[in-house]
């Protein structure tokens, strides 16, 4: 039981930081000229929560999972705005 409750713990704390935005980000955000990704709030509903995520944030976790990537790479964001104009 330990060890199932430690290894659960530890797979969390390294699953975590992937699905986590950062300010490189935003800057790779505005490198590739994608000027509506402005801050974190972008993706996510309020600032430094990973749990509340927008419509362009829960975007990004479904396409993620639907490319098998490790994590979210900000340059799928041009398909997400192409398909809302």
């Amino acid at each position: 039981m330990r060890r199932t409750t430690l290894f659960t713990a530890l797979l969390a704390l390294a699953v975590a930081p992937a699905a986590q935005a950062t300010m490189p980000m935003v800057k790779k955000a505005k490198d590739l000229g994608i000027t509506q990704i402005e801050n974190c709030k972008s993706c996510h509903a309020e600032k430094n929560t990973k749990d509340s995520l927008n419509e362009a944030g829960k975007w990004m976790i479904e396409q993620k999972a639907a490319r098998k990537a490790a994590e979210c790479d900000v340059a799928w964001m041009k398909e997400y705005y192409a398909k809302k104009k």
